[in-house]
């Protein structure tokens, strides 16, 4: 079996470290495993340890016209089977240089986030779509509901090894903001348009029972319009002395990051999985998270996590409740790497993909 995947993403994202996990784990099958990428982007070293073969290609300008007739010449050359696209805006090179190539292969679109490729036209393109919840299948069968055969769902994994908490002495965030090792903290992850700002009236709240809890945002620290208008509303709010900032830290470094929080909080109401929580469940972090979008596929459930659906207050309610009570922490700590183990590793999710993969051969 042999897999072309086609990634024009120009950063390293959530998708892009699920192809970190993915791809090597597929080569372990036994699947022949190539990139198609945009020159000089991460994409193009992240795989240099691995028996994956990278082909830097580039898209825009007239180089993007090339394109085609040069990812036409990888499938053909190299006999790929099934070509799995990550990004709807790619589906198109995909499939030109697909019919170019004159092999047929079976074309795949992988869908990560919520905010799909909204074309009927492209979709059509696509003989098979795997979706990581079921919160992005209903979207998009909502949306076309031609394509409900053609839909199937594989949830996310993570190397647990990689999150494991092992009585990880804390101090990497904490040493950082000379936070006391008592100090409560809570935080969220994620660029600033995934809705933190919506989490300042429960802070309201928390500070009422809790006065000395820290609240840090891990986010790209850029002064996007979102970042602005969250900055003005913790001032009206009289909330600005408990923030901290962090920009977006090394995969290597987020597991410190985890065991230096006492409950991770998600806000966003659109998310399309949820990765970074299940990661944080991994390392016996506690969620707390409303219940809208994907990220209910990881959580619904699940004894260290609670899903929140009136609002601030409940959310809270409920963070007051898990800080204050240490057997409650306890209890949530250890459940969440039992609940992660289970059903979202790295090995679950390569077997689930090297099947499918294999079923749209024979379909």
């Amino acid at each position: 079996m042999k897999i072309l995947f086609v990634n024009n993403f120009r950063y390293r994202g959530g998708g892009e470290e699920l192809l970190m996990e993915l791809l090597p784990g597929l080569v372990r099958k036994g699947a022949s495993v190539g990139i198609v990428c945009r020159p000089d982007t991460p994409l193009t070293t992240m795989f240099k340890d691995f028996p994956v073969e990278v082909f830097p290609v580039e898209k825009s300008g007239l180089s993007g016209v090339s394109s085609f007739f040069k990812i036409a010449r990888i499938i053909k050359e190299n006999q790929y089977d099934i070509i799995c696209i990550q990004r709807g805006h790619d589906i198109l090179q995909a499939w030109i240089a697909a019919i170019f190539s004159g092999r047929h292969p079976r074309l795949v679109y992988s869908v990560h986030v919520a905010d799909f490729i909204n074309s009927r036209f492209l979709l059509n393109r696509v003989d098979h779509i795997v979706a990581v919840s079921r919160y992005i299948m209903q979207k998009i069968i909502s949306f076309h509901p031609a394509i409900n055969g053609r839909i199937s769902i594989i949830h996310n994994g993570i190397n647990i090894e990689a999150f494991k908490s092992n009585g990880k002495v804390r101090g990497f965030i904490r040493e950082r903001f000379r936070l006391s090792p008592d100090t409560l903290l809570i935080s969220t992850s994620g660029s600033m348009w995934k809705n933190q700002i919506e989490f300042l009236d429960a802070l309201v709240e928390i500070r009422k029972e809790i006065p000395a809890i820290r609240y840090l945002l891990l986010t790209p620290m850029a002064e996007v319009p979102q970042m602005q208008a969250f900055k003005q509303r913790a001032t009206t709010l009289g909330v600005s002395d408990s923030l901290l900032w962090m920009d977006t830290l090394p995969k290597d470094d987020m597991p410190s990051y985890y065991a230096d929080i006492d409950v991770a909080i998600t806000t966003h109401r659109n998310e399309g999985f949820g990765l970074w929580v299940v990661e944080a469940l991994a390392m016996g972090t506690p969620v707390v998270a409303f219940d809208e979008g994907g990220i209910r596929d990881s959580l619904e459930g699940c004894p260290a996590a609670i899903l929140i659906r009136n609002g601030a207050k409940e959310m809270a309610a409920e963070i007051v409740h898990i800080l204050k009570d240490a057997a409650v922490h306890q209890r949530m700590s250890e459940a969440g790497p039992r609940w992660v183990a289970e059903r979202f590793s790295r090995e679950r999710m390569i077997d689930e993909y090297h099947l499918y993969f294999k079923s749209t051969l024979i379909k």
